[in-house]
């Protein structure tokens, strides 16, 4: 008769019991902020990472301008 009625739909299992009265949508709502916050800290440690190897290239600069061709004749020093 469910077959006759229904079709072939109405003969599938349906679920059984109390349905729940919470979703699951605040777990899955704080893995994504959890997601969104390592990604921020990511890029800012890739920026961070970038600013002290530009920092570095600059200071290599210096050491060989300052070998090459010495400290400036302005700075006098105190005898």
């Amino acid at each position: 008769t469910t077959f006759i009625r229904e079709g072939y739909n109405g003969l599938k299992a349906h679920p059984k019991g109390r349905p729940t009265k919470m979703k699951r949508k605040k777990k899955q709502i704080r893995q994504l902020e959890k997601q969104s916050e390592i990604e921020r800290l990511r890029s800012e440690l890739a920026q961070k990472n970038q600013a002290l190897y530009e920092t570095k290239l600059e200071n290599d600069i210096l050491k060989k301008s300052m070998t090459l061709f010495g400290p400036s004749k302005d700075v006098k020093r105190p005898k």
